[in-house]
């Protein structure tokens, strides 16, 4: 899963066919003086690191570490990204590369960029980011991007103190505030309209972790959890997919109820683009079902039908 690109960069979610490259890079010496030594030795042990670290944060959490490549030839060259970590109160940004790629700008590039998806796609409103006491190049890195060093400080996510760098957001967030910006950033995960990458690896970070998708179709019923139902969306919006110049919008006011911290909405929404280079539309019903969990409202489930006899269906 594609997440963003930045001019020379491209970062996605990591693979367990990336296991290799994963080896070399946990165990270079870097990698175990600033973060640690996963105690990793072989490609199998790489693949479950990545299926038991890497992979269940994606779908948990709606971030994490992803895998940093070279958009002009795929070479992959270390990761970067976000994760909300046990003993931190906030998301950290982290990364590291092979050391034979240090010194050309990559690890600032990668870094600026998740700040922006974080600000612009996330709408998280500050970041941490912790590095060992002796590592004064990725506290200059992390100046340079706009964080503020705050010292030396235990915390609960490591055994030995840390440097800890703050981030906070210099603008007002563009989204609404409470369900109205959820409904907004939900609607924006599939617009893939003027070549634009869909934010769709962050879905993850609006649904419950348990959340339930259901459709239906002609009087049947599909039932799926997000991990069922974000691939084949992805197939179709993606770089390269056969429904382009695509978006869903709310072609009336929705209709909320909200009773403390849960709330259920009904919406009636419009969809267009084009499928294999021929107009594509439709129109039909959504509903959700929402919780506020820490103050954040998420989707605990999602049902929705379309109108009968859209132009095209995709299923």
């Amino acid at each position: 899963m594609q997440v963003m690109e930045s001019e020379r960069l491209r970062l996605r979610w990591f693979e367990p066919a990336d296991a290799a490259f994963a080896l070399e890079l946990i165990n270079e010496p870097a990698w175990k003086a600033n973060i640690s030594d996963a105690g990793v030795r072989d490609e199998a042990g790489a693949r479950a690191w990545i299926e038991d670290k890497l992979l269940p944060v994606y779908w948990r959490q709606g971030q994490g570490f992803w895998l940093v490549e070279r958009r002009g030839d795929g070479v992959p060259l270390g990761l970067c990204g976000l994760i909300h970590r046990p003993g931190l109160p906030l998301p950290d940004l982290g990364y590291a590369l092979l050391r034979r790629y240090w010194g050309q700008g990559y690890a600032r590039e990668a870094a600026r960029a998740c700040l922006d998806y974080a600000r612009r796609v996330l709408d998280l409103d500050e970041l941490l980011a912790t590095t060992a006491p002796h590592n004064q190049d990725s506290g200059r890195l992390l100046l340079d991007i706009g964080f503020v060093d705050e010292g030396l400080q235990s915390t609960e996510a490591y055994d030995e103190p840390s440097r800890l760098y703050r981030w906070r957001r210099p603008e007002p967030s563009p989204w609404p505030a409470g369900l109205e910006g959820l409904l907004a950033r939900f609607w924006a995960a599939f617009d893939n309209r003027g070549g634009a990458l869909p934010p769709l690896a962050a879905l993850p970070a609006l649904f419950a972790e348990d959340a339930r998708i259901h459709v239906l179709n002609g009087g049947l019923s599909q039932h799926m959890d997000l991990r069922q139902f974000l691939p084949p969306r992805a197939t179709l919006l993606m770089p390269g997919g056969r429904l382009r110049e695509f978006h869903e919008q709310m072609s009336q006011p929705p209709e909320v109820r909200q009773a403390g911290g849960l709330a259920q909405v009904w919406m009636r929404y419009r969809k267009q683009g084009l499928l294999d280079g021929q107009p594509y539309g439709g129109e039909g019903r959504k509903g959700l079902q929402l919780l506020c969990e820490q103050g954040r409202w998420r989707i605990a489930s999602l049902v929705w039908e379309d109108d009968a006899a859209p132009v095209q269906p995709v299923r």
